[in-house]
């Protein structure tokens, strides 16, 4: 699954436990967040909402998606979940709604789409209400980091969604 498609994912189960401020790291096929505003309420429903209903599903395998005091795991069959959940919720979503570009899940997903973009194989992301700052490493091994303000983010939005609309 792309970036883009992973991080918008998390970013819409970040954003229902309301967490601002994290790490979020890539771990071969899994990634971790790390928060210090994860209260026990936001991890209990991470068990209920993702959790549970991700291996009470048919066909489900061994459920390797782990929550600590300060950390979430999301493995792949998480993150599709996930993003099925997104794309329903989208449908029946007014346009307006799916595009507020100051929602942390689509400012993620605009990160991701500029690290699939330059092909980052791991990455690091430290996010606060202000600030994102990425250290990735690309294809031939050469790690760079990258700091964005919000704005920066919401730029590149517009930029790429411009870039894919030129023939």
């Amino acid at each position: 699954m792309l970036q883009s498609k992973s991080l918008r994912a998390i970013g819409q189960s970040l954003e229902i436990l309301g967490v601002e401020a994290f790490e979020l790291e890539k771990e071969d096929y899994s990634y971790v967040v790390r928060s210090k505003s994860l209260s026990p309420t936001s991890q209990w429903i991470f068990r209920n909402s993702v959790v549970e209903r991700v291996w009470d599903s048919p066909g489900a395998a061994h459920n390797s998606t782990q929550v600590g005091n300060d950390w979430l795991r999301y493995d792949s069959t998480d993150i599709s979940w996930l993003d099925a959940q997104g794309r329903k919720s989208r449908r029946s979503a007014s346009f307006a709604q799916v595009r507020g570009v100051s929602r942390l899940s689509q400012l993620l997903r605009t990160l991701g789409e500029h690290l699939d973009r330059i092909q980052a194989s791991t990455f690091n992301i430290s996010w606060s209400p202000d600030f994102v700052s990425v250290d990735y490493q690309v294809s031939d091994g050469q790690r760079e980091q990258k700091t964005f303000t919000v704005e920066q983010l919401h730029k590149l939005d517009s930029h790429m969604r411009f870039r894919k609309f030129q023939p």
